[in-house]
């Protein structure tokens, strides 16, 4: 397991476990991007399974292990998120598969 400091060097998402736990914000630090609420900020912390080719797209969106998101819109499935001072939407698809930690 890397530390997370190797994680955020190598600016790629890692691969986690997923557990109905990552599904309870109450109950685990990590949670899907889809139960944030519109208007909080977020820690992008990894992605559930092993998904190379949805990190590599992420990434090319600017999104990564470590970067911070604002939910702006909700739409169905979808989120349209800030990150800096870009707007991004991500797919149903690729919410399911987005773990992320809440910040103040």
């Amino acid at each position: 397991m890397l530390a997370l400091s190797q994680l955020l060097s190598r600016s790629e998402i890692p691969a986690m476990p997923h557990t109905s736990s990552q599904h309870n914000p109450a109950r685990s630090a990590s949670f899907g991007i889809g139960l944030a609420a519109r208007g909080s900020r977020v820690r992008v912390v990894g992605l559930t399974g092993e998904h190379p080719a949805l990190a590599k797209r992420l990434e090319g969106m600017g999104i990564h292990a470590g970067s911070e998101l604002e939910i702006l819109q909700r739409e169905g499935g979808a989120l349209i998120v800030r990150i800096g001072s870009s707007r991004v939407a991500l797919g149903t698809g690729m919410v399911h598969k987005i773990l992320v930690t809440a910040q103040s």
